[in-house]
């Protein structure tokens, strides 16, 4: 919409809401391929361009209204604030690198974003362009395709130009991303479901003015043929400069600054947010277009996303559910590239993975954090040693996996342990053992230790770990019922300070 038609919003503007429910579905096999041949019309007409005469569509394309900013807000046509939340998905150039991860077309993982219980109102479509092919070639087949379904299912795409990368002299050219914009712009700029990422994660120069002299002609030209698209725009060391944006944005109308987000950042706590992003959603409209986190393991790369549903994802949920000026999509909806959401099989990710919990997040559904409810919350805990008097043994179960709930052993105990007494003999499924530091990767989980349990026999062990990398393991319980448990630490860990570091030892009841 004309930005004239928003000049008149109110400077305290209405509750943000989500966008509007999406009609039922089309049948998928009949609606896509005549959506793609004809859902455009108008824009090809414009530019020129012939309409194949076989691609009548069965219905409308379902409607969505065209997006904007009013201050620090994402808006509607309508000048109602409007949060957007969903996912990204898979940059569809590398759907066939996986052998061992059974990959979906590209197609049917975007079905199952609004499907299944899944209720995504914008999927970011992250587009490679590396390689021998041209800027049109590379949009006909991994771009068009895909805002022809966004189109039909109703919802927005945000069109990602997903460069990693250093720009400038030293990495990619001013020319090059001009080059994609130059043709993607002017294609969908008459197409309201479509949004406009300019540059996943400009890297170097680390410098909010040199970044703003590279972009703002690209910004320029893609508004002179765009005038009403909203885009996003990140910025230098991999779209972290918000606070910068903030206070000397680029110039342009309908512009969305993006920050991304991972626990290698540190805690999820306000005071943190806020000065990373919040504070500048308070005087622009922000975005995060990735974020994410699994424990460490298969699903998680060694350091950036490290983390915990329930030490990370859920603090961040809060924290982001008490600003909704603030949109999101999550990294990552597929079985892939990390920290993905599925196992290679499909398999929704639960637990301390973010799967489940993101999408009982879109669905506006409770996810209590597994760390949170076990047989030994509140029961008595006795250790070795402790590193000061707030991290003593009682915060390894306190329900708390968060850096502030964790239990810390003293530097220059060796072999700490901790001791465990339920308030009543339980039978125990298994034993999870939460280790380590939000934000501080492998080398600071606990690396040698066995789990043991006491039963009416005595003590027995349930599982040793050596050499461990992992932030959550799991012991099994016994067919007995259990009155204690004990972990017996050899090696705290593969960091200075050398100590034990444990958020919560969750006992299970069977």
């Amino acid at each position: 919409m004309p930005t004239s038609a928003r000049a008149d919003v109110p400077s305290t503007v209405p509750a943000v809401s989500r966008p509007a429910a999406r009609p039922p579905r089309r049948g998928r096999a009949a609606g896509r391929h005549a959506v793609a041949a004809s859902a455009l019309a108008l824009v090809v007409a414009a530019l020129g361009l012939a309409v194949p005469a076989s691609g009548a569509p069965d219905a409308a394309p379902a409607a969505v209204s065209r997006l904007g900013t009013a201050g620090n807000k994402i808006v509607n046509a309508a000048s109602t604030p409007v949060q957007l939340r969903g996912v990204s998905v898979l940059a569809p150039r590398h759907n066939a690198e996986c052998p061992e991860c059974h990959p979906k077309p590209i197609s049917d993982v975007i079905d199952m974003t609004v499907s299944d219980g899944w209720q995504s109102d914008v999927v970011r479509l992250p587009v490679t362009v590396w390689g021998s092919l041209s800027v049109e070639d590379n949009v006909a087949q991994y771009v068009d395709p895909y805002v022809q379904q966004a189109v039909e299912l109703g919802i927005y795409i945000i069109v990602d130009l997903h460069y990693v990368s250093d720009y400038g002299s030293t990495g990619v050219p001013q020319s090059t991303v001009s080059e994609f914009w130059d043709y993607v712009a002017p294609l969908y700029a008459d197409v309201p479901n479509v949004i406009y990422e300019v540059f996943n994660e400009p890297v170097a120069p680390a410098s909010w003015a040199t970044w703003k002299a590279y972009i703002q002609p690209v910004v320029d030209d893609i508004r002179a043929v765009a005038p009403e698209t909203l885009l996003l725009m990140g910025g230098p060391q991999w779209s972290t400069y918000v606070n910068q944006a903030a206070a000397d944005p680029i110039a342009g109308n309908d512009i969305a600054y993006v920050y991304h987000l991972y626990p290698n950042q540190g805690d999820a706590t306000a005071a943190n947010l806020d000065a990373k992003f919040g504070n500048a959603a308070q005087q622009i409209p922000v975005i995060l277009t990735e974020f994410g986190w699994n424990p460490p393991g298969e699903f998680s790369d060694p350091v950036v996303t490290q983390g915990t549903t329930s030490g990370w994802g859920i603090p961040l949920r809060q924290y982001l559910d008490a600003r909704p000026h603030i949109s999101w999509t999550a990294w990552l909806f597929d079985n892939y590239w990390k920290p993905q959401m599925f196992d290679h099989d499909w398999n929704l990710l639960g637990g301390e993975h973010q799967g489940a919990m993101i999408k009982a997040w879109l669905a506006d559904q409770p996810y209590a954090s597994p760390c949170a409810s076990h047989a030994a919350v509140g029961a008595t805990a006795v250790a070795s040693s402790s590193g000061s008097a707030t991290s003593g043994a009682d915060k390894a179960v306190d329900g708390d996996c968060t850096n502030a709930g964790r239990w810390l052993s003293a530097s220059g105990d060796t072999t700490p342990t901790l001791t465990i007494t339920l308030d009543a003999p339980t039978v125990v499924d298994q034993v999870d053992v939460y280790s380590g530091f939000v934000g501080g990767g492998s080398v600071n989980v606990l690396r040698d230790f066995t789990v043991e349990v006491h039963t009416s026999a005595g003590w027995q062990r349930a599982a040793a770990f050596d050499d461990n990398t992992l932030g959550l393991v799991s012991a099994p319980g016994p067919a007995a019922a259990v009155d204690q448990v004990r972990l017996v630490i050899t090696d705290p860990s593969n960091y200075t300070p050398d100590v034990a570091r444990v958020f919560e030892v969750a006992v299970r009841a069977a």
